[in-house]
């Protein structure tokens, strides 16, 4: 059961947007079902689940109950009952699927090559969708489902540079498909240092080749973080005190950076983490100006932000710019449902990479390897999620990442005699 969920999952992710049915006001599409079913599984099988919980369980519980306060307290008990479910089962449905069923890393191996696979499988596609300016995909699954869930935008100039439209292949935007290769490469990769083969070293290739036709930051910022977190992952068991000393200095200038500079540690950071200035300075707009919302609603945010609903605020002229949009993960958690529940949810995070680190030396090559490759991709998704938002499948894979590690803990069983 949890081994065909776990498929389905796979799949699911690669099924393109039009592919959906509204439930009143719910949208329901493919992975969502999945997860659901995962959640349900997982409630039914609570012995199971408790049987391997720790601090990352109670706190992604935290957060749930952080969220449906928020939702209740700034909309209605409707709107926090459904728009909780929905997100219980894109964040607990995931979180749970991988916990119980990549328990081994032969499960671990066997779905992270599948995720590797389809997405070196769609590189040729990507690229005809990149030099063709041709959105085929998308155009093939509107005609099949009748509708048309793109952003109007994407068919724009806005996203064609010199020629070369930001491939999106099967996902609703460029940066879901980048962010997802980048998340997939460091297991590409090291599974090609592994292996040395001409398979996995075209893998590597298209994976690479398919991040650049996205044509966005995110993935090459992802590499760049993921080759620091590499050196990190290296020494961290023979040199602890010095990278923890390092980490509090860093702390310490940010704080003197907070306390001297009129934009602030964040300000200075996110307007860096791009590539190209004019996004640095939206997103640096963005976070200037939701931070009045957060200091007026520090505990339960403002609610959730859309048609209908409630909005953040900002002058009338950066809405004709990007809208509503929050160009952020960690800032959009936090804006919504309160400092509480992204604090959460970045303790949570950090506690499972840095457990899981303080045990890769004592694993042997034969799982080191693909421990390692969980801690590049995940670092860098904490990193990165300041700098983007996780928004529709890119959430659920948040969560299914960090329940993918669990069996690290269990290194004596994995480790040869």
């Amino acid at each position: 059961m949890l081994r065909l969920l776990a498929i389905l999952f796979v799949i699911a992710i690669f099924i393109p947007v039009e592919f959906y049915v509204m439930a009143g006001s719910v949208r329901i599409e493919p992975y969502r079902v999945v997860l659901g079913v995962a959640l349900v599984y997982a409630v039914l099988n609570f012995k199971m689940v408790l049987e391997r919980a720790d601090l990352v369980d109670i706190l992604l519980v935290g957060l749930l109950g952080f969220a449906f306060a928020s939702i209740w307290n700034n909309h209605d008990l409707q709107q926090a009952v459904e728009s909780t479910g929905i997100y219980a089962i894109e964040t607990l449905g995931a979180f749970y699927l991988a916990r119980m069923y990549l328990n081994t890393p032969e499960n671990f191996f066997q779905i992270n090559r599948l995720f590797v696979l389809i997405l070196a499988g769609l590189t040729l596609f990507s690229a005809y969708e990149a030099f063709a300016q041709h959105r085929f995909l998308h155009e093939i699954a509107k005609n099949i489902t009748g509708h048309d869930s793109l952003d109007f935008r994407l068919y724009m100039h806005y996203y064609i540079r010199n020629g070369v439209m930001r491939a999106a292949s099967l996902f609703e935007h460029p940066i879901l498909y980048g962010s997802l290769l980048a998340l997939c490469f460091p297991f590409a990769f090291l599974w090609f240092r592994q292996t040395r083969s001409i398979g996995t070293g075209s893998s590597v290739v298209a994976l690479i080749v398919s991040m650049l036709l996205t044509l966005s930051s995110a993935p090459l910022l992802s590499l760049i973080f993921q080759a620091g977190i590499a050196v990190l992952v290296k020494f961290w068991n023979s040199a602890r005190r010095l990278w923890i000393a390092l980490l509090f200095a860093s702390l310490a200038g940010s704080l003197l950076i907070n306390a001297f500079s009129n934009r602030g540690f964040f300000g200075i950071l996110i307007s860096y983490l791009t590539f190209n200035p004019n996004t640095g300075y939206f997103r640096l707009l963005q976070w200037e100006h939701s931070m009045d919302d957060i200091a007026a609603s520090p505990i339960l945010g403002i609610g959730l932000i859309g048609p209908g609903l409630h909005d953040w605020t900002r002058p009338y002229w950066i809405s004709s710019w990007f809208g509503n949009s929050i160009d952020s993960f960690w800032l959009l958690l936090a804006l919504q449902h309160g400092l509480f529940a992204a604090g959460l949810l970045l303790f949570a995070s950090l506690y499972a990479s840095f457990n899981t680190l303080n045990l890769l030396h004592k694993h042997d090559d034969d799982t080191r390897w693909m421990v390692t490759a969980w801690l590049l991709a995940f670092f860098s998704l904490i990193l990165i999620g300041f700098t983007v938002d996780y928004f529709g499948k890119l959430q659920p894979m948040f969560f299914f990442t960090l329940g993918a590690i669990s069996w690290a803990r269990d290194y004596s069983r994995w480790n040869k005699p």
